[in-house]
Order: structure tokens, then C-alpha cells, then sequence
């Protein structure tokens, strides 16, 4: 049991792996407010100070609005599902916080595990928990659209930091080459590229 601001939390051991700690309010507008207050940990570390900080709710925002431009540009895409799966994808942050993409990389199978495990338990929406595995499992065009605009979210929001004088430039760079990347294995650079035309300079 560890110990903190007076209130026990219990934790609880699976194949040698802390998996988790109390969760006092549950459901899926509880996991909402959760994302509403988390700050993106990469932008804090790399000296945006916590009042400037993307919570991980504007990220997922962003990323489905976005998400709901590129897909309608691509034939045959149901654009409002992968405008779900953008909107959902970080709601298991809302049980064990943001890790840093370098981090979550190498934990990834161990995240996704934990993840599941807390939005099963804890998301009170069959419809949204299906969605979430559906997003996890990557294996639709919705899906993988979904992952890509995730991406772009991140790269706009770093340009915007960088135009504020944070050096993102790592963040940025390492985005845009996953979303090159992943544009060009869904064959559509070129939809990626004119929408990113808008925004770049």
C-alpha cells in the first residue's frame, strides 16, 4: 500500500508489471474531465509550462476535427467513424496518465495491456470500449486514418509552440517523418500534403 495526501491507494501486481492504483470516479465522462486536466507531458519537458500545455482532451479534439477533414478526402471512408477513433484514442491516458513518446514506445504492448484493461473495467460504453480496441488493433483504413491524424495534430500543435519560442524541434521533426511515413503506406501523400500545405509556411 503506498501513501499519499493521507488516502491509501492499493496497488496490485500482473506478470511483475504495476498495473494500477484506485480509481474513485468512473465512466466515461469521468475519463473526459480526467483527459480535460491532463497536460501532454513531451511539451512540459520540453519547457512549456503547464498553463500553455495541450491537455490530452484538446489533442484528441484537434486530432478529430482534423480527422474529419483528411478522411473526407480520401474514397471510401466512413469519415465520421475515424473522426471517432481520433476522439477516443487517448482515453486510457485518463486511468494511467501521458507517458513521453519515447517511453510509451518501448512499453508500447505493456501500455496498450494496461490501457485496456483500465477502459474495460472503467468505461461504462460498450460502444466506445469497442471503438478503442477497434483504434488499438489498427486494422481498418478508419482506424489507421484515425492514428495519422493523431500525428498531424501533434505536428501543427509544435509549430505552434515552436513560433512561441520552445524548442519542439525534435517533436516536430519525428512527427512529420510518421506522418510521411504513414501516408505514403495508405497511399495518400497527396491529400496529407495539400492539407498540410495550409498550415505550413
Amino acid at each position: 500500500m503506498i501513501t499519499t495526501n493521507s488516502k491509501e491507494l492499493k496497488l496490485r501486481k500482473s506478470n511483475d508489471v504495476l498495473v494500477g492504483v484506485e480509481v474513485v470516479d468512473v465512466g466515461l465522462t469521468a475519463a473526459a474531465r480526467s483527459l480535460i486536466s491532463l497536460a501532454r507531458s513531451g511539451w512540459m519537458l520540453r519547457g512549456v509550462p503547464s498553463q500553455l500545455a495541450e491537455t490530452v482532451a484538446e489533442h484528441c479534439f484537434l486530432s478529430a476535427y482534423i480527422c474529419l477533414d483528411v478522411s473526407s478526402r480520401v474514397e471510401g471512408v466512413d469519415s465520421v467513424k475515424a473522426a471517432l477513433y481520433a476522439l477516443i484514442h487517448d482515453v486510457g491516458e485518463a486511468f494511467i496518465g501521458d507517458l513521453v513518446k519515447s517511453v510509451s514506445s518501448a512499453v508500447s504492448g505493456i501500455k496498450e495491456g494496461i490501457e485496456t484493461s483500465y477502459v474495460d473495467k472503467y468505461v461504462d460504453n460498450e460502444f466506445v470500449r469497442r471503438l478503442y480496441r477497434d483504434y488499438l488493433d489498427q486494422r481498418g483504413l478508419e482506424s489507421k486514418l484515425a492514428r495519422l491524424c493523431n500525428y498531424i495534430a501533434t505536428y501543427l500543435t509544435g509549430l505552434e509552440y515552436r513560433r512561441l519560442g520552445y524548442r519542439v524541434d525534435d517533436i516536430i521533426d519525428n512527427t512529420l517523418r510518421e506522418i510521411n511515413e504513414m501516408a505514403k503506406a495508405l497511399k495518400i501523400e497527396h491529400v496529407v500534403n495539400d492539407f498540410l500545405s495550409k498550415y505550413v509556411d
